[in-house]
């Protein structure tokens, strides 16, 4: 009895912190916002890259977090394969974001869990070999 709640505890150990901090997908043009923030470098993107329209989202906010549940944010990983060459390898874009979360009467707040909303600010973007590790970048 005493080894099967040891074993149950250990799974939620090992389980609950993936609950909270679980990605997700979002399509590439729930993105174009975030890309619009800087035109030059969505241009680049658009004109140089075939992207995956399904793009893998870092963190994805759990049902704890009122306001924001099943909310996304970066980083963002986006599969992509250069227009040219042809036969050129994928590769992955990943977009850093800066967020701010505010609270009900519209200030920055630290706390996630009491936010209304957010914003994103991209901040940096990467490219990488696709299937690079570590699966989520260390964005700067």
């Amino acid at each position: 009895m005493v080894r099967v709640i040891c074993f149950f505890f250990v799974l939620v150990l090992v389980g609950a912190p993936s609950v909270c901090t679980a990605g997700g997908t979002v399509s590439l043009s729930e993105l174009d916002p975030l890309l619009r923030q800087k035109p030059d470098l969505r241009m680049f993107l658009i004109s140089a890259l075939d992207m995956d329209d399904t793009v893998m989202a870092a963190v994805r906010f759990g049902s704890h977090v009122k306001f924001l549940g099943g909310a996304r944010i970066g980083p963002y990983m986006i599969k992509a394969r250069p227009k040219t060459p042809a036969n050129a390898s994928p590769i992955e874009v990943v977009l850093c974001t800066d967020t701010r979360f505010f609270d009900a009467s519209g200030r920055v707040t630290q706390e996630e869990t009491n936010a209304t909303r957010l914003e994103e600010k991209l901040s940096v973007v990467m490219l990488r070999e696709a299937n690079s590790a570590p699966a989520i970048p260390n964005c700067p």
